[in-house]
């Protein structure tokens, strides 16, 4: 019989001169990385291969011109939204940081997003909440990718904001305890 050993920690929780400062990386499905390598090569081939068979042989008729665009301009769309779920995957974060008036939130790619910040005196109720998939709900299928959403919620007025996606119940858990050992919630 094997004992199993316990896992290790995703998250690097640390003190620093700007307040508690929490890394999540993304949830790294390698498979799922691997296809969208992949799809990414057959991607690039029509986003090249399309213009030039298209409008490179002359002027076909304006409605095979009109499909055309509208094809390569939503074929672009999508590359482009898949080629950021494939780099979040590899090199994705996820920054938090508690200071002490603030509660900031930064999804990183390339040490590079949006910083969201919450002032602490309207953040109630920060908890471990598992986030589930719904069919019925488009936000869940970002949750697969580990992009959006996430383990850890709390209230900010009449919206529930969520983050740390891809961290297991007991890690979020630990996390949070982190978080409050270190301010105080409204």
């Amino acid at each position: 019989m094997a004992i199993v050993s316990p896992a290790k920690p995703r998250a690097s929780i640390e003190e620093t001169s700007r307040g508690l400062e929490v890394i999540i990386p993304a949830k790294r499905n390698w498979l799922a990385t691997l296809f969208l390598g992949f799809w990414l090569c057959g991607w690039a081939a029509g986003e090249i291969l399309v213009p030039i068979a298209t409008f490179a042989k002359g002027a076909p008729p304006w409605p095979a011109n009109l499909f055309a665009a509208v094809w390569l301009g939503a074929w672009t769309l999508a590359g482009g939204f898949v080629l950021y779920i494939f780099l979040a995957s590899l090199v994705g974060r996820e920054r938090i940081l508690l200071s002490p008036p603030t509660l900031s939130i930064q999804r990183e790619l390339f040490g590079m997003g949006r910083v969201r910040e919450y002032e602490l005196v309207h953040v109630r109720d920060l908890r471990a909440s598992l986030q589930k998939y719904s069919l019925y709900d488009f936000r869940s299928t970002f949750l697969f990718w580990g992009i959006g959403g996430g383990n850890i919620a709390f209230d900010h007025g009449a919206a529930t904001v969520r983050f740390g996606a891809g961290l297991e119940e007991s890690e979020a858990r630990t996390i949070i305890e982190r978080m409050r050992s270190r301010a105080a919630f409204g």
